[in-house]
């Protein structure tokens, strides 16, 4: 029987996936099991299971253990690492007999050096790669040399594969397919017993597809390739960077590996060079906000915070607020690890901490450069802190990021980072917190109703009333899913904000009190001021995103 039949009949493998299948053998050759493999049709183990219906042969039970010392003992090493690179594992020697697992019984060179080299009647069992790779461990505490020729043979291997049609067609086709979709990042993640892409679109991961073992290698290693990365050092963390063009998009990629005891995991971070306009009216600020925010970022000098964790697009805001105020008549200075996005007007500073260049040591040369504004990626320890509070003081305007949950504790942690309560009075300007919600997708809006216990329990009717000018029409709007958002129902994403306005009278308070309830409570009086929760919902009584989504992130 034909393995596409086996597979239909015990596996419910598609029809259509088939064809498929066999429509790439055409074109690019191979076979139809790992055709069907790589395109997620179906498992190795799968595969494995066919094969063994297919030729009669058993599947691998490792109940009874190898004695790797006798096999190694009566057989010499040379046939032994012939039989490892070709993925044939002896697993168990006798007078007359040598029993063997591999995952491809087609080798027929290999059957026949098997024959010529061992006096032996043989036998074959089944395995997945993963598990004769395991099997094969066993035999890696002899002879170093022997071992190192099968490791630089293997990555001689990889090198060539990694150059192969099939695996530059699947990665050029898979970040073509991930910039269709709006994919900002791109995971390779081996696990125990499957190989897995997954796109983070819109902030959230989806799974994508499986690959093969030795399929995966190979795209890893071009991936490596590409961005200048050793494609022999797999124990330690990697990164590099490469680009490339999809259709008139201009992508830069960033690299970066870390080890894992699955094997190597790898993510790719897609920068669309020029696709991002940073324009702050497009963030998602309500105009009260936007306002307040204009006022503090035309200040000639002071301090602005944003706010938030790893991904809540603070660089964006950043970004979004120096464009917003650049001119011709002002030096602006960036410093940030990593500089995602090249802008035009600003001149920008990679931190190096290897070679000492901090974002504290970089600070502080740059002053002696006259700028006007200066822009610190991110305030990670005290010295920072001071030399930027410092350079607010001393008519500059600062722009930096914190990790913390919200406006009012930033105030706390510059304290815990040795900033006099004074400093911190004379210099900031104001703090933003910031998340990021998923956009409804436009395509496949639909009408929804809220329960009332919901209504009542997030206040929502009391923040429309409260907020009745920002929303014109209350709707609540999801979209169903549809092929243009891939069936998730949001496409797109946009920020919800927390925004503080370091008043006088705040200011007073927090000396005073040095209380974050009593800060709270000052600031909830003030028709402005709004947690990101309530701004959220502000965005959910508007129909751009669910109310899911909100308390997703708040």
């Amino acid at each position: 029987m034909l393995i596409g039949e086996i597979l239909k009949q015990y596996f419910n493998v598609k029809e259509e996936d088939i064809n498929k299948a066999l429509e790439i053998q055409q074109k690019l050759g191979g076979r139809i099991g790992e055709i069907l493999i790589q395109i997620g049709s179906i498992t190795e183990s799968q595969l494995i299971k066919a094969l063994s219906i297919q030729l009669n042969i058993p599947l691998y039970n490792n109940d009874e253990g190898i004695n790797y010392e006798e096999i190694t003992e009566k057989i010499d090493f040379k046939i032994i690492k012939f039989l490892i690179e070709n993925q044939f594992i002896p697993v168990k020697l006798t007078d007359t007999k040598i029993s063997l697992v591999t995952n491809d019984p087609f080798k027929l060179y290999v059957i026949d050096y098997i024959s010529k080299n061992l006096e032996k009647n043989y036998e074959f069992f089944l395995a997945t790669e993963r598990e004769i790779k395991e099997l094969a461990k066993g035999f890696l505490f002899f002879d170093k040399k022997e071992v190192d020729f099968v490791v630089e043979k293997d990555i001689e291997k990889l090198k060539d594969m990694a150059f192969e049609a099939p695996v530059v067609k699947y990665l050029n086709e898979l970040i073509a397919r991930a910039v269709e979709l709006n994919a900002s990042d791109i995971h390779f993640e081996p696990e125990q017993s499957r190989f897995v892409v997954r796109l983070r679109i819109d902030g959230v991961l989806h799974n994508f597809e499986e690959l093969k073992e030795d399929f995966y290698l190979a795209v890893v290693s071009r991936i490596k390739l590409l961005s200048g990365l050793d494609i022999a050092e797999r124990r330690l963390p990697q990164d590099g960077k490469f680009s490339t063009r999809i259709g008139s998009t201009f992508i830069d990629i960033r690299v970066s590996t870390i080890p894992t005891v699955c094997g190597e995991d790898v993510v790719l971070r897609l920068l669309y060079r020029g696709k991002l306009g940073f324009n702050l009216s497009e963030l998602g600020i309500e105009s009260d906000h936007y306002e307040i925010l204009k006022n503090m970022i035309t200040k000639p000098y002071g301090m602005l915070l944003v706010t938030g964790p790893t991904g809540s697009g603070k660089t964006t805001t950043l970004y979004s607020i120096l464009s917003a105020i650049k001119s011709s008549e002002k030096k602006i200075i960036t410093i940030e690890d990593p500089v995602e996005y090249q802008i035009k007007g600003l001149t920008q500073i990679q931190v190096k901490p290897d070679i000492g260049l901090t974002f504290a040591s970089a600070l502080r040369s740059i002053l002696r450069h006259d700028p006007d504004i200066i822009m610190v990626g991110e305030i990670r320890d005290t010295e920072t802190a001071q030399i930027a509070v410092q350079s607010a003081l001393t008519g500059h305007l600062v722009l930096s990021t914190l990790h913390t949950n919200d406006t009012v504790s930033s105030l706390f942690r510059l304290v815990e980072m040795g900033v006099e309560d004074y400093l911190i009075n004379a210099s900031v300007l104001g703090i933003v917190a910031q998340r990021i919600v998923r956009l409804n997708c436009k395509n496949c809006l639909e009408e929804i109703n809220l329960s009332k216990e919901l209504v009542k329990y997030y206040n929502i009717d009391e923040i429309y009333e409260k907020y009745s000018d920002l929303v014109k029409e209350k709707k609540f709007l999801k979209g169903k899913g549809c092929k243009i958002c891939a069936g998730t129902g949001y496409r797109g994403r946009i920020a919800i904000f927390e925004i503080l306005d370091y008043e006088e009278d705040l200011k007073e308070l927090f000396i005073k009190t040095h209380s974050t309830s009593s800060l709270m409570q000052y600031l909830k009086q003030k028709k402005y001021f709004r947690t990101l929760r309530e701004d959220g919902i502000i965005k959910v009584l508007k129909g751009w995103t669910t109310l899911d989504e909100v308390l997703r992130v708040s």
